[in-house]
């Protein structure tokens, strides 16, 4: 009955933004409503009547999430546990409101979609995310601004009432995923290497902002700001690091193909967490005299003392990572004399990183469609045909390599200067695979494509399975177990009903869903897409 009324993007739309709007509540319902608007927009076929269809369909759903939304603010808010919920985003003018951004929404993108000239529908698309990237932070952190005593550097000033639930900061590292994501499309979508070791890349570039920006290698020599070269500065000396890193790692194993490949590169991305935990103590001692003492006999200390010692010498040695406790603080950027970055104050950050990530996917575009861009999917093609038309499979791969290597340095960067803390636990195996996923999932070889994926999974990551969380734990509390004496038996089910715990397992089931239903990803490379069959 329903596949009657709406297409499979409308059933979509309807099944995702309900789900959002159940566990989400509050303010919240103008984040789902301009989704759902979005989502049905883009959905629209190319009819004549696609425009009021889409707006017709926006308000039947917004009406939905209406529905839903004051279900979640009446009914399973009251549950133990819950979030607060501000009075003021429960009222007929919050839901009024909602509903008139979905239809909105829906109509505008509708008619955006069905433009026949494609370079006027991606302007206009791009032109419609831009306002809606500049304005959500503004609305995100505060409902009711208050526009008369709006203040910048301190958000709270222009609030009449603050949101129950931030999104900003998910959003600020999604956006950093995102850019690794572009980063290892460049590697395994554009050139086809498969690479298992993207986060040790990600790790060289924070490891660089964290010791360059803060005080710990100053204080192993008694003047801590010596190191202490600004945020500005040190974002691409990281970018350098990590790109000199690839080459360095990428010069000698690049030759090897396939699975040779991948082991190869998970090895590496194992080795440099490891590398970070041990630097901790270091003593550097000059190598022919260590050699004769070791000649003579001598092991351990006595060996030890019995050399020249270079570095970590006079009974401390050198601390340069301070192992598994981390570096911190980690200095924020500064705006010359007029602002400095704060924790908590998230609006500044969510800029610097949006543009970070806007300048680099145009650079990323710019690459793919150059000389260098076609070389790379030629080999990711055909590795005999490419290397029979004269390219050169090993520089040409380097060159992926080296660029893949420094966006993650970059991301990596902005990562250590935004949580002003690293340590090796940061950078373990499983965010290399959750890249990998979200380019897989997004589509290889898309750079719109890869930002959705990393979108989808660093909200589900940082948003949704929190919420969830509390929504199930507030579930067996004030319902399934209210009247159970025993405690411990509903802290063991709560322990076993923890969304969280289970993310790199649904991220696993998402994986596999989308190999059996659309192995190219949801927005394939449109080169690639053209060439399937249908």
């Amino acid at each position: 009955m329903l596949k009657k009324i709406l297409n499979r993007g409308e059933i979509i739309a309807v099944a995702l933004t309900a789900f959002l709007a159940l566990i989400m509540g509050g303010w919240q319902i103008m984040l789902v409503a301009v989704l759902a608007g979005i989502l049905i927009g883009l959905a629209a076929p190319h009819t004549k009547n696609a425009v009021p269809r889409a707006a017709a369909v926006g308000l039947g759903i917004g009406l939905v999430i209406v529905a839903i939304t004051s279900f979640h603010n009446t009914t399973l808010n009251t549950l133990p546990g819950q979030e607060v919920i501000p009075p003021e985003s429960s009222t007929l003018g919050t839901y009024l409101i909602a509903l008139g951004l979905c239809v909105g929404f829906a109509t505008l993108t509708a008619f955006i979609h069905n433009l026949h000239d494609d370079r006027k529908r991606q302007i206009a698309f791009i032109a419609m995310l831009g306002v809606l990237a500049f304005a959500f932070p503004f609305f995100e952190q505060c409902p009711g601004l208050k526009w008369d005593n709006f203040n910048f550097g301190d958000m709270s000033a222009g609030c009449s009432v603050k949101s129950n639930i931030l999104w900003i900061g998910p959003v600020i590292v999604m956006f950093i995923y995102g850019l690794q994501a572009m980063g290892l499309n460049i590697v395994a979508g554009y050139a086809g290497l498969l690479d298992l070791g993207y986060v040790a890349f990600f790790a060289i570039g924070a490891y660089t902002m964290g010791l360059l920006n803060s005080q710990q290698l100053g204080n192993q020599i008694g003047s801590p700001n010596l190191f202490v070269w600004g945020f500005w500065l040190v974002i691409w000396f990281a970018a350098a690091a990590a790109a000199f890193a690839g080459l360095l790692f990428g010069a000698p194993t690049l030759r090897l193909r396939g699975d040779y490949l991948a082991i190869v590169t998970l090895g590496f991305g194992e080795i440099v967490p490891i590398v970070v935990k041990r630097l901790d103590a270091v003593k550097i001692f000059e190598p022919i005299s260590l050699f004769i003492a070791q000649i003579m006999g001598k092991t351990g200390d006595a060996a030890a003392q019995a050399s020249v010692c270079l570095v970590g010498c006079f009974g401390n040695a050198l601390d340069i990572t301070s192992g598994t406790k981390g570096i911190s603080p980690i200095n924020a950027p500064q705006l010359g004399d007029v602002y400095t970055f704060k924790v908590g104050e998230f609006v500044p950050w969510y800029f610097v990183a949006l543009i970070l990530l806007v300048v680099s996917a145009f650079f990323i575009f710019r690459l793919r469609a150059s000389r260098i861009g076609r070389a790379w999917v030629s080999i990711r093609e055909d590795e005999l045909a490419a290397n029979a038309m004269g390219i050169d499979l090993v520089k040409t791969k380097l060159t992926a390599f080296i660029i893949g290597a420094m966006f993650s340095g970059f991301a990596g960067a902005f990562y250590a200067s935004f949580t002003s803390f690293i340590s090796p636990d940061a950078f373990d195996f499983s965010i290399s695979v959750i890249i990998l996923a979200m380019v897989i999932l997004g589509g290889s070889g898309n750079i719109t494509g890869v930002l959705l994926g990393a979108s989808i999974i660093m909200l589900i990551d940082r948003v949704l399975l929190d919420r969830l969380k509390v929504i199930i734990n507030g579930v067996l509390q004030g319902v399934v177990f209210r009247d159970v004496a025993s405690g411990p038996l509903s802290v063991f089910v709560n322990s076993l009903t923890d969304a969280t715990a289970y993310k790199i397992a649904i991220f696993g089931l998402i994986l596999v869903v989308m190999m059996k239903v659309r192995p190219q990803g949801i927005l394939p490379e449109q080169t690639a897409a053209r060439r399937r069959p249908q």
